[in-house]
C-alpha cells in the first residue's frame, strides 16, 4: 500500500485568542500562534482520534471490515499503561483480527504511525492526535493546542513517492518526565533551533527530489519557518497559528494546509525530541476542509477545561 486514500480531520469547538491569555500573563510566549483549539474535558487522544478516524472512513472506499492494520501516534495518551490503540479500534467496530500499534513518547509519532501502516502494505487507518499541556506561565503551554488527523492508507489516492528518517542525539528540546502530565524544554532557543533545523534538514537531505513544499511538526508557529533554510526555499505549511501546538498532528495538518492550498507534491516532516525526524512525500491532493464551529472562552474557562484548576479536569 502506497497511497493516501481518504483523511479525516477533528479540532475541538473551544478557541482561546493569544490576547486572551497575553492579558491573563502581560504577555504571550508562543511565537506566531494567534489562536489555539482547547479540548474540552472530555476529550483526548482516544476521543479526537475516533471523530477523525470516523471521517476518514466515511471517505474511503475500503469497509471498516476491509481495515487491516489501525496504528496511532501520539504523546497524550489518556492512561500511562494501557493499549488505547485497542480502545479506538474497538469503539470504531474495527474487525478484532485488525493489528493495532500505538506510537508515543515523540512528536515524531504522527510519522512514525503513517511509515508504520505504509511498511505494513495492508489497507490501514493511521490516526495521530494530541492535546499537550504545560504551566500555565510558560511557552508550551500558551502554544498548547488540541486535534487529529486520520488517513486511510491504500493502493490509489494521493501516492506516497519517498520516505527518509535522520537521528541525532539532541536532548531536551520537549520532554515530560515519568508520572507528569506538563511537558517542559529547557528553553534554550538556539540549542532548539539547531536540532530542529539540523535533524529535518538531515531527513530532507536523504530524498531524492528537494522538497517543493514542506509540512513539518510545528510547536509553534515561528519555527517551522526556519525549515524552508533546509528545503532548498520550498513553501512551508503549518496549522499552528490557528490550532496551536497539535503535537504529532501537527506534520498532518501542515500537510491539510498544503491540500487546501493545492500544494502537491507535499513532504510531510515528524521531529520529536531526542532528535530524531521522518520524511515522508506525498504526490496528489485529496479534498479536505477544516469545518468546525468555534466558541470563544475566556481564560478562566480554558483553566478549568485543560485541568490547570480541577486536577480532574475540568468542566465540559
Amino acid at each position: 500500500m502506497s497511497a493516501i486514500e481518504s483523511i479525516g480531520v477533528y479540532v475541538p469547538r473551544y478557541r482561546i485568542t493569544a490576547d486572551t491569555i497575553g492579558e491573563a500573563w502581560n504577555g504571550f510566549e508562543a511565537r506566531g500562534v494567534h489562536e489555539k483549539r482547547v479540548a474540552a474535558g472530555d476529550e483526548d487522544a482516544v476521543t479526537m482520534s475516533v471523530e477523525a478516524a470516523k471521517d476518514a472512513l466515511a471517505a474511503s472506499s475500503h469497509r471498516r471490515d476491509d481495515i487491516e492494520t489501525l496504528v496511532l501516534g501520539t504523546t497524550t495518551p489518556p492512561v500511562e499503561e494501557g493499549d488505547i490503540g485497542v480502545q479506538v479500534a474497538e469503539i470504531l467496530g474495527l474487525d478484532g483480527s485488525t493489528e493495532v500499534a500505538v506510537h508515543s513518547q515523540s512528536t515524531r509519532a504522527g510519522t512514525r504511525a503513517l511509515m508504520a501502516a505504509l511498511r505494513a502494505d495492508t489497507p490501514g487507518l493511521v490516526v495521530a492526535a494530541d492535546c499537550p499541556l504545560g504551566d500555565p506561565d510558560r511557552a508550551v503551554d500558551h502554544a498548547a493546542g488540541a486535534g487529529s488527523v486520520a488517513l486511510i492508507v491504500g493502493d490509489a489516492g494521493a501516492e506516497v513517492i519517498e520516505t527518509a528518517t535522520y537521528a541525532s542525539e539532541y536532548p531536551g528540546t520537549r520532554f515530560r518526565q515519568r508520572g507528569s502530565e506538563t511537558t517542559e524544554k529547557y528553553d534554550a532557543t538556539a540549542y532548539e533551533r539547531d536540532a530542529y533545523t539540523t535533524v529535518i534538514g538531515g531527513a530532507v537531505e536523504k530524498l531524492t527530489e528537494s522538497p517543493k513544499a514542506i509540512a513539518p511538526t510545528a510547536p509553534d508557529g515561528s519555527i517551522p519557518s526556519r525549515t524552508a533554510s533546509v528545503a532548498d526555499g520550498a513553501a512551508v505549511y503549518q496549522y499552528a497559528d490557528e490550532l496551536g501546538d497539535t503535537g504529532a498532528a501537527s506534520p498532518l495538518f501542515g500537510l491539510v494546509s498544503a491540500w487546501e492550498d493545492n500544494a502537491s507534491p507535499v513532504t510531510v516532516v515528524g521531529f520529536g525530541d531526542g532528535a530524531g525526524a521522518d520524511a515522508v512525500t506525498i504526490e496528489g491532493l485529496l479534498p479536505v476542509e477544516i469545518t468546525r464551529s468555534e466558541t470563544d472562552i475566556s481564560y478562566a474557562e480554558y483553566l478549568r477545561k485543560r485541568g490547570h484548576i480541577l486536577s480532574d479536569g475540568g468542566d465540559k
